[in-house]
């Protein structure tokens, strides 16, 4: 079963989070999160169809911008929400 590994940020929690979802598609394995777990995750990082520009998705370590890659049993979601903001000195 397929791993999509929340951070911190995007979990509402003080860690992140590994859950197990059902899918063969990275786009049924959001799904399947949303409806076990709401819809923060998937509405965080998919929009009109599509992974969000400042939102990274990697499957097994590859990056990914299709929601129709497929998952084995035991592949790995890792999202990762771009970092910006700060100050210069």
């Amino acid at each position: 079963m397929p791993i999509i590994k929340v951070p911190a940020v995007l979990s509402g929690g003080g860690a992140s989070d590994r859950v197990d979802v059902e899918g063969a598609t990275l786009l049924e394995a959001f799904d399947a999160h949303a409806a076990e777990h709401g819809d923060s995750l998937r509405d965080s990082v998919i929009d009109d169809g599509e992974i969000k520009e400042f939102i990274n998705v990697y499957v097994d370590g590859d990056e990914v911008s299709d929601l129709e890659t497929p998952l084995e049993d035991d592949s790995q979601i890792r999202v990762i929400p771009a970092a910006s903001g700060g100050t210069r000195a």
